[in-house]
């Protein structure tokens, strides 16, 4: 009876571990295999750095999780308007990888030094994690990806992180 209870203490442990590994994203699944990593950061910015002064700049910040959605700000630093900017949110993953959502839109202008907030379309029903990509170009050119990683548990996206 004892050893029992070690070695179901020894396992339940063991899957604890490798859950809370898997959510920081040191455990990363390429296929059957899984492997470590020592670098689990996902932010990525591409900005053009090379901008003329009085360009407009955009920023991604604030991804967060909702209701079945999620919702991330787009703020412009810059000291100009920026005009004709298309932003795309990108949600992958899910637990059998079902989840694979792309929400685009367009904004006539966005003023300078001003933050508008866009919602995506309703994610599905699923559980896992997800991999969420925002890109925002503007007709001046500036083009800005920031990704980010949550969790899905049946309507709710939790977790999320830059």
């Amino acid at each position: 009876m004892k050893k029992r209870f070690i070695a179901a203490t020894i396992f339940i442990v063991g899957v604890i571990l490798l859950g809370i590994l898997y959510w920081s994203g040191y455990l990363v699944f390429n296929g059957p295999i899984p492997s470590f990593t020592l670098n689990p950061g996902t932010t990525q910015s591409d900005e053009n750095t090379n901008e003329p002064e009085g360009a407009p700049q955009l920023v991604i910040e604030n991804i967060k999780g909702r209701l079945n959605k999620i919702s991330v700000d787009i703020r412009n630093i810059g000291d100009m308007d920026a005009t004709t900017v298309i932003w795309t949110v990108s949600v992958k993953g899910g637990l059998l990888k079902r989840i694979d959502l792309r929400s685009t839109g367009t904004m006539d202008s966005l003023p300078r030094q001003s933050r508008i907030t866009i919602i995506t379309d309703r994610i599905p029903l699923g559980f896992g994690r997800l991999e969420i990509t925002v890109t925002v170009e503007a007709s001046e050119g500036s083009v800005v990806t920031q990704t980010a990683r949550g969790f899905k548990f049946l309507f709710f996206v939790v977790g999320v992180r830059m």
